[in-house]
C-alpha cells in the first residue's frame, strides 16, 4: 500500500507551527470549541447545511422540541444524551392542539417570555417570526412546509396564541417546528438593524445563549442569555474557533486549546485517543456525491450507474473514514428503519462491470464532471481525488471545485445542479418521508441530483396515506427498487459521528441537525 501522502501533508504544518496552538484554556475560563467548517450566516432561515444549523440553535428557541435520551458505551465519566425524535416536549409553547381534521395547529406561548433584546415574546411575535421563516425561500420555507410546499394557508396569532393553518393533513409539521431554521427570531430587531444582512453577521434569538462576537469564517462568542426561559445553560461562556487546516485543529487539540474539538478527519483521531475522549454516534447522515441528472450525459441511468461500480466503498471507509462509516447503496442509510439491506446493501466496487455499463450506456467519452467541494473538507477533496483517478479509466474527466462556504450554500439550494455535489447530508428530521420529500420529489432545490422518477414520486405520495409508518415498508421497498436501478446518486457510505472531548468535559449532546445543542455540553 502506498504511504497516506494526504495525511502526511496534514501533519506536516503541525511539526513547524507549535505557535498555533495556544494557551491550554483554564478550568474556569470559556468553554472553548474548535471546529474544521464555518457557517455561511448566521441567519437561521437562510442554513440549509446539517452542520452549520448548528452554529445558530443556541441562539434561537423552538416552538416544541425533541426529547432527551442517553446513550450508552460512552466514555468513562461522561454523561451523553442525544434527542429523541419519538417524544416532543414544550418549548416556548406552553402547550399545543391539533384540530380532528389534523388541519388546525395551535399553539399556546408561555406568559411573561422576553427576547435577548428585551422585546416580549408574544403570540405575535412568533406569527412575526413564523412568517419570516415560510417566506425566506430558503430553508426557513422548506421546514415551515415541512417540505410540503403550499400547504400553509395561513399563520395567524391572538394575544399568546398562534395558529397555523393547512391545506392538507401533514403530521411531520410539528417535528419540523423543532428545528433551528424555524425558532423563533425577533423580527423586530432585524428589521430595525436593517433586515436580513444584518442578521447574517448578528443574532436576534430567544434561545439559551446570545451573539457576542462574531468574525465571520474565525470566531463566534456566545454568552448566557438572562432573559432565556429554561434552565441556563451549563456554560455561561462558549467560544467558537473556526479552523480550516486539520493540522491546527489536531495541534490545538493536542495542547488541550479547547474542551471540545469538531470535525477532526477520521485518521487523525488516533493521534489524540490517549489524552482525550471520543465519542462515537452512529446517526442518519452520509457522505454523498449528487450527480446532475438533468445535464447530458448524467441524464443516461445505465451511464450513472456504471460511475457507482468505480467507487472503491471499502477504501473509502477504511481509508477516509477510518472505520467510521458504513456501505450502503440506496436512498435509505442503514440508521433509518425503512433501509433493507437486501435492496440498498453496500455496492461492490468492479470496475470490469463499471466499464461493461460504460459501453451499453452509448456514452463516448471523454466526459467532463466539475465535483464541488466546500472549502476546509480536506476528507471531501481526498475522495475527489480518488473518485477523479478511477473514473478517468473510465474516460470522465473530474476538475475538482472548492468554493467558499457562502458559494457552496448557493450551488446546494439552487434550483438547477449543473456539477456533482459533494457533501455531508442527512435528514434533520430523521423521518424516512421527510427525506424523500426533500432528497426525492422532481420539484424540490435540496434534491441533490434534479433525480426526478414519477413512478417513484407516485408511489411515495401513496405511501403518505398509510398512518403507520412500518406498513408504510412495502412502498419504501419499491422505491428503493426503482432507486438503485436508477442510481440518481452515489452514497459513499454513512457516517458516525465523532467529538473529541477534552477529559474535563462531563456532558455532551448530540442532535442530528448540529449536533450544536451546546447549552447542554459542560465541564
Amino acid at each position: 500500500m502506498k504511504p497516506d501522502t494526504k495525511r502526511l501533508l496534514w501533519m506536516l504544518p503541525g511539526l513547524f507551527a507549535a505557535g498555533l496552538a495556544g494557551p491550554a484554556v483554564a478550568a474556569d475560563g470559556p468553554f472553548v470549541i474548535n471546529t474544521l467548517q464555518a457557517p455561511a450566516t448566521m441567519d437561521p432561515a437562510f442554513l440549509c447545511d446539517i452542520t452549520d444549523n448548528g452554529y445558530v440553535a443556541p441562539l434561537y428557541a423552538p416552538l416544541v422540541a425533541y426529547g432527551r435520551t442517553t446513550i450508552e458505551g460512552t466514555p468513562e465519566g461522561v454523561t451523553v444524551t442525544k434527542e429523541n425524535p419519538n417524544e416532543i416536549v414544550p418549548a416556548l409553547a406552553e402547550s399545543w392542539s391539533v384540530s380532528d381534521d389534523a388541519l388546525v395547529y395551535t399553539f399556546t406561548i408561555r406568559d411573561g417570555l422576553k427576547f435577548a433584546s428585551g422585546n416580549a415574546i408574544d403570540g405575535a411575535a412568533v406569527a412575526a417570526s413564523l412568517e419570516r421563516a415560510l417566506k425566506s425561500g430558503s430553508c426557513g420555507t422548506h421546514f415551515m412546509e415541512a417540505a410540503d410546499y403550499g400547504n400553509t394557508k395561513s399563520i395567524t396569532a391572538e394575544g399568546n396564541t398562534v395558529t397555523v393553518t393547512l391545506d392538507h393533513p401533514q403530521p411531520l409539521l410539528i417535528h419540523a417546528l423543532t428545528q433551528p431554521n424555524v425558532s423563533i427570531v425577533d423580527v423586530a430587531t432585524v428589521e430595525a438593524n436593517g433586515g436580513n444582512d444584518w442578521l447574517a453577521t448578528h443574532s436576534a434569538g430567544s434561545g439559551p445563549y446570545l451573539l457576542d462576537s462574531y468574525q465571520p469564517g474565525v470566531k463566534a462568542v456566545f454568552k448566557a442569555n438572562p432573559n432565556y426561559y429554561g434552565e441556563p445553560a451549563l456554560e455561561p461562556e462558549v467560544v467558537l474557533n473556526f479552523i480550516a487546516d486539520p493540522s491546527t485543529l489536531l495541534l490545538q487539540a493536542r495542547n488541550d486549546a479547547a474542551q471540545v474539538t469538531l470535525g477532526l478527519p477520521k485518521q487523525m483521531l488516533a493521534e489524540v485517543a490517549d489524552s482525550m475522549n471520543i465519542v462515537a454516534v452512529p446517526a442518519p447522515r452520509w457522505e454523498l456525491v449528487g450527480l446532475p441528472n438533468r445535464v447530458p450525459p448524467f441524464d443516461n441511468a445505465t451511464f450513472r450507474s456504471a460511475l457507482s461500480y468505480a467507487v472503491p466503498y471499502d477504501v473509502l471507509v477504511k481509508s477516509v473514514a477510518f472505520g467510521y462509516g458504513e456501505s450502503f447503496f440506496g436512498p435509505f442509510p442503514p440508521q433509518l428503519p425503512s433501509y433493507n439491506a437486501e435492496l440498498g446493501g453496500p455496492r461492490a466496487f468492479d470496475l470490469d462491470k463499471a466499464k461493461a455499463l460504460m459501453a451499453e450506456s452509448g456514452v463516448e467519452g471523454p466526459v467532463d464532471l466539475t465535483i464541488t467541494i466546500r472549502e476546509g473538507r480536506d476528507d471531501h477533496e481526498q475522495i475527489a481525488t480518488i473518485l477523479q483517478q478511477v473514473w478517468g479509466q473510465l474516460g470522465v474527466d473530474v476538475k475538482i471545485s472548492k468554493v467558499s462556504g457562502s458559494a457552496y450554500a448557493e450551488q446546494v439550494s439552487a434550483p438547477e445542479k449543473t456539477t456533482a455535489i459533494m457533501r455531508s447530508d442527512g435528514p434533520s428530521v430523521t423521518f424516512s418521508p421527510w427525506l424523500l420529500n426533500y432528497d426525492m420529489r422532481c420539484a424540490s432545490n435540496f434534491n441533490m441530483s434534479n433525480y426526478c422518477n414519477t413512478e417513484a414520486e407516485a408511489l411515495f405520495d401513496e405511501s403518505n396515506k398509510v398512518a403507520d409508518l412500518a406498513a408504510r415498508q412495502p412502498y419504501f421497498d419499491k422505491i428503493t427498487e426503482i432507486w438503485v436501478a436508477d442510481a440518481p446518486r452515489i452514497p459513499l457510505y454513512a457516517d458516525v459521528y465523532t467529538a473529541v472531548l477534552d477529559k474535563s468535559v462531563k456532558f455532551w449532546d448530540f442532535a442530528q441537525d448540529g449536533p450544536f445543542e451546546i447549552w447542554r455540553w459542560g465541564r
